[in-house]
């Protein structure tokens, strides 16, 4: 018994130091990791612990300057190996390193690593190993006992010598496992080699493309020749490979094995362009999303035609109508998050959990069930995340095993709640969630000493925990289990009742970012706003003779390049078989030509005006839209009437100098007007944004069937969602030119982009839940040409018969009649607001009756307090 008790207390003691040896080193690298060069390396030290000394620097490193040499602390140490910081951080000039095949994130001087992310450096070498007969001294660690480097960073660039360089990207976690596995000599690399080091860096210069440098090779004179294979590119660098990554030349081969010691894939590549038989193809077989079921097993090498990893999305036993639907609403939910390109979403089917080798190729697992997990569904999926494997689970009754069971709310039912986000890393968030009246216990417990959790969401009554981050096995796995839908949208037919849909939509930025975090930290790649190339422009003009009357008179304004010069963008036309790059100052125009992301008859077909948007410059990708029809207005006779349209913006224009969010799904226009100063509305030019403004609403509001869709407008230029949520917005620049004024009004409207924020669409599928219609959703070419088309007519009416019928009209679809405000500050006097007053300004009453007008380009009307201020 005595025996037995002893045992018991060296067991329970060894377990002990060995948890607070764990919890030590992980706070280390929590506190240094991301402002120090945190170090672990191997070898005996020439100096003692805790004492600071100057070193040199490694071969990888940029030359410390004069004045502030490398110095360094030991943290940590442990035999032969020792945990340190290095300062200043040290730096990599990566010009001389090499990009990894399939990157996904190229190394130039412009990146920035995400936050919480870590750019880490590892020094291989390979140990010198003679064989004295003793298989055994050769033996490697079991896999089952080792740490994988590639199932816990993202290998960027690397650089071929002794000791072999090695650039990955992980986040702090994710260095605390490496360290421990560095310190435990539990590691694992490639083809025998060993870390000797690994630091944490910052980086300069670009790291180099691999393919290209190779092809550029093998391209340029004399060097055709298998001797001359070895020679030097671009100075220093030679074409030297580690055995994971090997080129062969007279192919497309690429043979690559995993960093992590997993088996050795070979996947052969298509030359780019070509397609197997030879014949020239695009992209879109690569990235079709149907799945081969041969390929799933392989960690496939990626190249412009390989496919992205697979994210897998199980919904449950059945193949029923609802779990098709489900799986669509969370592969919504992640594309509107993930970077584009960069993954391929399948649904993991019941039958396949068992009988299909998903594992092996799986970035991410989603379990999106409600449903009991069978117990065989349950091990396979706790076993995928303790191999090392990344799973979120939405709402399931999967534990990630942990002795929790989702238990009922102690004061809260289903739907919508408030809850509190603690991230790993960042600022706490609140936000509206939608719930499904389910928690976990707060006494968590693993059952397994590999499983560590730590709570990331709770409900802001009750405090409640609804979302846990775990942490699990000893290769990195990690799984977030969340009984909060962020997978949701506010669309869905969950979601019932106006003041539900608009707590859940005025949250909805906050929680497309929480789901962003949620995956990054999972480690996986979102977009953080698209850098896309410009693109070169269409004329396209409704009516042929209008187009020939246009050509030529832009043809007697062109320079001896075929230039028409502006102010800031010049438009320069080109023949279809001369392609022209664009550049913020200079647009390529072709005449006519399709463009693929533009339904030219769609716009044509709901166009309806005598002037008006009859003559369109298109373009896919743009600055602004607001700065190319300068020069043009010009030149055109004054019955075309001009108007630029944008797929997408790069840098829109607000109000007050204010930046327009332009994403995929928002109408973008610049519309040119000409209003002769001898008319009404000339007499009242303030009044063209009011116009536009109404024209969008009405586009609409118009229509049979959409007539209660609630959509308002809010003062000065603001198109509104109630009175909840921006969803567009109005900007007019004018110049006076001989009698008459040259307006330019842009105009920008959310018409199918749900997040970050809220569109019109969204206003439809509301209307026809609350009413049991089935009105379809709008086309941002379609809303376009409506608009156009009613403010055409709104002009002509107000030119014909004055402010009043405008007014009237106006005021039927407007937010403040009545309105009690503040003026200049919350305790400043209150006033009522009137209406218009004849020159466009709003006009307010104050409590003494005097009236006085407010002008838009002065102030700012924040609805939310009631208040109107000065702008400063």
């Amino acid at each position: 018994m005595l025996l037995t008790v002893c045992y018991a207390y060296l067991t329970f003691t060894a377990a002990s130091r060995i948890a607070r040896r764990k919890m030590k080193i992980l706070n280390l690298v929590r506190q240094y990791a991301l402002t120090s060069g945190l170090s672990f390396k191997s070898g005996k030290p020439e100096y003692l612990c805790h004492l600071t000394q100057e070193i040199s620097a490694s071969v990888f490193w940029e030359e410390a300057s004069a004045s502030q040499k490398y110095t360094e602390v030991v943290l940590w140490r442990e035999d032969d190996n020792r945990m340190t910081i290095i300062q200043p951080k040290p730096k990599v000039d990566l010009d001389e390193w090499t990009s990894f095949i399939g990157s996904a994130r190229p190394l130039t001087p412009t990146t920035r690593v995400r936050s919480g992310q870590v750019l880490l450096l590892l020094e291989a070498t390979l140990p010198d190993r003679e064989d004295d007969g003793n298989d055994d001294a050769c033996e490697e660690l079991p896999l089952s006992q080792s740490v994988s480097l590639t199932r816990l960073s993202e290998p960027l660039a690397w650089r071929s010598g002794d000791p072999y360089g090695l650039l990955v990207s992980t986040d702090v976690e994710g260095l605390g496992v490496l360290g421990l596995a560095f310190m435990d000599s539990k590691l694992k690399l490639d083809d025998g080699m060993e870390a000797v080091q690994m630091i944490s860096v910052d980086t300069s210069g670009s790291s180099q493309d691999l393919l290209s440098l190779y092809s550029r090779k093998l391209n340029s004179p004399g060097q055709n020749s298998s001797s001359d294979n070895d020679k030097d590119l671009g100075g220093s660098f030679r074409l030297e490979l580690p055995k994971h990554q090997q080129v062969h030349e007279g192919s497309t081969e690429v043979r690559g094995e995993t960093l992590g010691g997993d088996t050795p894939k070979v996947r052969s590549i298509p030359c780019l362009g070509e397609a197997r038989d030879g014949s020239t193809q695009g992209t879109e077989d690569a990235m079709s999303g149907e799945f081969d079921e041969q390929d799933s097993p392989e960690m496939l090498t990626k190249l412009h035609q390989a496919k992205p990893p697979n994210i897998l999305v199980y919904t449950g036993l059945k193949d029923t109508q609802a779990e098709r639907g489900k799986f669509e609403q969370v592969k919504e939910a992640l594309e509107q998050c993930l970077g584009p390109d960069h993954y391929i979403i399948y649904r993991l089917k019941h039958d396949h959990v068992l009988s299909q080798p998903w594992a092996e190729n799986t970035s991410l697992l989603v379990a999106a069930t409600q449903e009991e997990l069978e117990d065989s569904v349950n091990q396979k999926f706790e076993n995928f995340v303790e191999d090392g494997g990344r799973l979120l689970s939405f709402c399931s009754h999967f534990n990630m095993g942990l002795d929790v069971q989702p238990l009922p709310f102690l004061s809260a039912e289903v739907g919508v709640h408030s809850m509190v986000y603690r991230p790993l890393q960042g600022s706490v968030t609140e936000l509206k969630v939608y719930v499904t009246g389910l928690c976990y216990t707060q006494r968590l417990k693993a059952h397994q000493g590999s499983t560590a959790f730590k709570v990331i969401g709770s409900m802001k009554s009750g405090n409640q925990p609804v979302i846990l981050h775990a942490y699990a096995g000893y290769k990195g796995g990690r799984a977030i289990l969340s009984q909060v839908h962020l997978e949701m949208s506010p669309t869905e037919n969950e979601v019932t009742g106006t003041e539900m849909f608009t707590q859940l939509k005025k949250s909805n930025p906050q929680r497309h970012q929480v789901l962003q975090d949620i995956l990054t930290t999972l480690g996986m790649t979102c977009s953080r706003g698209t850098q896309t190339s410009l693109t070169s422009a269409h004329l396209l003009v409704v009516e042929d003779a209008l187009q020939d009357t246009v050509v030529q008179a832009i043809s007697s304004h062109l320079d001896e390049t075929n230039a028409l010069r502006g102010g800031k963008v010049s438009l320069v036309f080109v023949d279809d078989a001369e392609p022209t790059p664009a550049t913020p100052e200079e647009l390529p125009v072709l005449i006519g030509g399709a463009a693929d992301s533009f339904n030219w008859q769609v716009y044509q077909d709901n166009l309806k005006t005598r002037t008006l948007g009859k003559v369109v410059l298109y373009t896919e990708v743009i600055p602004t839209t607001m700065t190319v029809l300068d020069r043009l207005s010009s030149c055109v006779p004054e019955d075309a009437g001009l108007i630029a349209i944008a797929h997408r913006q790069t840098s829109g224009q607000g109000r007050g100098g204010n930046v327009w969010l332009s994403p995929l799904g928002c109408a973008m226009f610049t519309l040119h007007v000409r209003i002769p100063l001898q008319s009404e509305l000339g007499h009242r030019l303030p009044f063209i944004q009011h116009i536009m403004a109404l024209a969008v609403v009405d586009s609409v509001r118009t229509l049979p069937g959409y007539q209660d869709i609630d959509l308002w407008l809010k003062w000065p230029n603001d198109i509104y969602y109630g009175d909840s949520m921006k969803l567009g917005g109005v900007i007019v620049n004018s110049s006076i030119m001989g009698n008459s004024c040259s307006a330019f009004i842009g105009c920008g409207f959310n018409v199918s982009n749900s997040n970050p924020t809220i569109c019109i669409n969204d206003l439809v599928k509301q209307h026809n839940k609350l009413h049991d219609t089935d009105l379809p959703d709008f086309t941002t070419e379609e809303l376009i040409a409506r608009a156009v088309t009613i403010a055409e007519e709104i002009v002509q009416d107000f030119q014909e018969n004055g402010s009043d019928a405008f007014l009237q009209r106006y005021y039927n679809r407007w937010l403040h009649s009545d309105q009690q405000v503040h003026l200049s500050s919350e305790e400043g006097p209150q006033a009522t607001i009137l209406g218009l007053d004849d020159s466009g300004f709003l006009s307010v009453v104050r409590d003494g009756g005097e009236i006085i007008s407010v002008q838009p380009d002065g102030n700012t009307f924040d609805m939310l307090r009631n208040l109107i201020t000065i702008k400063t």
